[in-house]
């Protein structure tokens, strides 16, 4: 079926008045013990992800600081109305360029908390984020007065409300309430279901599942699910939420074939895969990584269109047509993903090549990297990307559009204030240095942590810079520090299609080990050390 002829990919399938805008065998917690403490289990061998991508792309890495501090000032500016007001006063923001109304947590979320990722000051929007928690339900939801949600919706948008409040008002008890309240209400809905998700979403009025068609069943939410369990114990502490992780994070890699309806809740899967895998080896982030990095489903596309390459970029929903690719979804990946490699730093070569052909190849998206025949609406601002590409369309290919009765997308390129923090470049224009700790809203405290990945067929050197005080770099890909006791400016050596995760750390930390884990005072920092 083409979705063409439904309602908006922001809309929910299944209207309502008040909506305005086979298991693996289930092991205990084992948070007190470390892998290595586990009699007769052994963490699965690492083994490369079988992607279909290249090692390096054609096109260079987007200046994603550029992009992003554009994105901001456009949206920031009230005359460009993107930036609108609820009947109540308080702020908002439209879905996409030509929209009307409030654009739900959706694209509330991702601003604000790139705002927050930024440094910005947010205080004028942090009332309006209260309107998205629905008090009678006791869980967030995506419009004001909302009594229904997607289930990737309502993973997405909870997802984006933990991670708020875990970077910006950690210390009101009120907000923290209220991610204990939606973390709870979501147990309740997952029990209530068996945790099963295969329908479309919950409708929290009428207190059960819904689904408008088959097509439109979402069992990949198990994964989204997993991840928001595991930051409600992380964050608040509590047993059964560890528990409902890992009987959610089991559930989804049991599956023998890949369930993705729609990606973010397989990236937040692959986050909690790799912080659960370091607990318990039985967590399978091969597989559960593999289901993101999908190119044989048509999740991942991989080669060119038009000469182009696409390498990287995602799908929308797996009920769309086949040859589209979505910003949203190409862009909302990197954030979940990349912090797997603090506690899987294995996996790094697979990851960095991932990133550098997405953060290379998402400039399809913006109008100024396209001629003028291959885009729609080239006379909109640049600094949003379209909403969609497709590998053919008005006999061109690749041809960058809109969705439905929109065109640039608000909520996708929302993310770009992410990766505008995320991607520096450095002294080589194929080389980024990625930062892998400032999306990890799992952890509480972290050292600042990068990606380096080299895609050439010869050694490389880059330069690092770690400031004026006295930093030592310990690297997680061989346990062990590089340096100790430095300043400013070093240089980096990276072999021939290799990668580095380097952890920057203040000197004169107190060094601990304690179940298999490297603490400097009190922070984290290697899972597996040695």
């Amino acid at each position: 079926m083409d979705k063409k002829s439904s309602l908006s990919r922001r809309s929910f399938m299944y209207s309502s008045a008040a909506c305005v805008a086979g298991t693996l065998a289930l092991k205990p917690w084992l948070g007190i013990a470390s892998a290595a403490e586990i009699d007769g289990i052994k963490r699965q061998l690492y083994s490369s992800i079988k992607d279909g991508l290249p090692a390096k792309p054609i096109e260079l890495p987007l200046p994603w600081r550029s992009i992003a501090d554009t994105f901001d000032s456009y949206i920031m500016q009230s005359s460009n109305h993107v930036l609108i007001h609820r009947p109540d006063g308080s702020p908002c923001f439209v879905s996409a360029l030509e929209g009307k109304t409030d654009g739900g947590l959706t694209t509330f979320g991702p601003i604000l908390l790139g705002k927050i990722i930024r440094n910005d000051d947010v205080s004028e929007l942090i009332p309006s984020f209260a309107g998205y928690f629905n008090e009678e339900a006791g869980i967030f939801l995506d419009g004001v007065d909302a009594d229904l949600c997607e289930y990737w919706y309502l993973m997405n948008i909870n997802a984006l409300a933990a991670g708020i409040i875990r970077s910006k008002l950690s210390g009101d008890p009120k907000w923290v309430g209220r991610v204990r309240s939606s973390c709870e209400r979501l147990i309740a809905l997952a029990q209530q279901i068996k945790y099963d998700f295969n329908d479309q979403g919950y409708n929290f009025k009428e207190h059960r599942p819904f689904t408008k068609q088959d097509i439109y069943r979402q069992p990949d939410a198990i994964a989204g699910y997993s991840y928001l369990m595991l930051f409600a114990h992380e964050f608040l502490g509590d047993e059964k939420f560890a528990d409902e992780a890992r009987t959610a994070i089991a559930r989804y890699q049991s599956f023998q074939h890949n369930p993705w309806y729609e990606i973010p809740s397989g990236a937040m899967g692959s986050l909690a895969a790799a912080r659960l895998s370091t607990l318990d080896p039985s967590v399978d982030l091969h597989k559960v990584l593999g289901f993101v990095l999908d190119p044989q489903l048509g999740l991942m596309h991989t080669g060119t269109w038009g000469g182009k390459e696409v390498n990287g970029l995602m799908s929308g929903f797996s009920t769309e047509p086949p040859d589209q690719v979505y910003s949203m979804e190409s862009m909302v990946v990197l954030p979940y993903v990349l912090p797997v490699l603090r506690y899987r730093p294995e996996y790094a070569n697979d990851i960095g090549k991932y990133a550098l052909n997405a953060l290379s190849n998402m400039r399809w998206f913006y109008s100024n990297y396209l001629p003028a025949d291959l885009q729609d609406r080239p006379e909109l601002s640049s600094a949003f990307p379209y909403e969609r590409l497709s590998k053919s369309e008005k006999g061109h290919s690749p041809y960058a559009t809109g969705d439905y009765d929109s065109h640039r997308s608000v909520y996708g390129g929302a993310y770009a204030l992410w990766l505008g923090e995320i991607v520096m470049p450095t002294t080589d224009k194929y080389i980024l240095q990625i930062d892998i700790s400032k999306t990890d809203f799992l952890a509480g405290k972290r050292f600042p942590t990068h990606l380096y990945y080299n895609p050439w067929d010869g050694k490389i050197e880059v330069i690092m810079n770690v400031g004026s005080g006295r930093t030592d770099i310990y690297d997680l890909s061989t346990h062990r520090f590089v340096r100790e006791g430095i300043r400013g400016s070093i240089p980096i050596s990276l072999d021939a299609n290799s990668s580095k995760v380097l952890v920057t750390i203040p000197s004169g930390k107190k060094r601990s080990i304690t179940k298999g884990v490297l603490y400097f005072d009190d922070i984290a920092v290697d899972y597996s050390a040695q």
